[in-house]
């Protein structure tokens, strides 16, 4: 797909790291974005550096994430990109021994449940509400350097995946 100013595209975890970095080619590109993140602070400081809009949202809620692409949508019209940056991780054994007592310790659900909600169930929530929206478009017409695609959907992950913890 060649990206120019005739393309809108979303990034979520926009406002800083990998998502940044997309942002910033997406726009030099000319592409219009929207950033989605919830560090409003930080993502209103990057959208004001890179000429992208900022939407406040938090990929674990569809609440937000809905109001996200109709603020994204209301400015630029259907994206026709969407790449996953949203994400996040814990450093912590699966059993642990706690060192001054010896006492046993299961890692806690609580954390690991947060992971899979911003993680797997936010990146699939974005991408179903995006698909959704790109099946509305006409493909665009094919050419010499490609063409006759609705959109291209982008999922990015740490190398901690392979890493381990």
């Amino acid at each position: 797909m060649r990206i120019d100013s005739s393309i809108a595209a979303v990034v979520t975890g926009g406002a800083s790291g990998l998502g940044e970095a997309t942002v910033r080619a997406l726009r030099e590109a000319g592409a219009r974005v929207a950033i989605f993140d919830r560090n409003a602070k930080v993502g209103a400081e990057t959208a004001a550096r890179t000429g992208a809009l900022f939407c406040d949202v938090d990929v674990t809620s569809e609440a937000s994430v809905l109001a996200g692409f109709a603020a994204a949508r209301a400015a630029h019209g259907q994206e026709r990109v969407l790449v996953c940056c949203a994400g996040t991780g814990v450093a912590a054994k699966t059993a642990s021994r706690a060192k001054d007592t010896g006492e046993i310790r299961a890692h806690a659900l609580d954390a690991f449940e947060k992971i899979i909600q911003i993680n797997l169930v936010g990146t699939f929530r974005c991408i179903a509400h995006s698909a959704a929206g790109m099946l509305a478009l006409e493909p665009i017409e094919a050419t010499e350097e490609g063409g006759g695609e609705r959109g291209a959907i982008v999922c990015t992950a740490s190398i901690a995946a392979e890493d381990g913890q």
